[in-house]
């Protein structure tokens, strides 16, 4: 599926009705951080809301990839290594320029 960043309204309400679920308990949780404190400060809700907005339209332009990055990122933190070239061989092939 693909989409442009204007797809998807800059709110509260559909940024989190765009996420895919392996990222709404993050945003949610998240959200009653911010809002529970005495004085919710916003500037941080606006930032809060501008990411969470980038990784929803992100996930939204190909969310095969989205998968695929999280399911990578969940072998990493297990200690497995994603199947690809290591670093070290790119960086080699590369005279050690990034």
């Amino acid at each position: 599926m693909r989409t442009d960043q204007a797809a998807i309204e800059r709110t509260f309400i559909a940024v989190r009705a765009a996420l895919p679920a392996v990222n709404s308990a993050a945003f949610d949780a998240e959200l009653a951080r911010i809002t529970h404190a005495s004085l919710p400060d916003p500037a941080t809700l606006d930032n809060f809301l501008t990411g969470w907005w980038r990784i929803a339209t992100r996930a939204a332009q190909d969310s095969e990839d989205w998968q695929r990055m999280h399911a990578e990122a969940k072998q990493i933190r297990s200690d497995q290594c994603p199947s690809g070239t290591p670093l070290a061989e790119i960086l080699a092939r590369r005279g050690g320029r990034m």
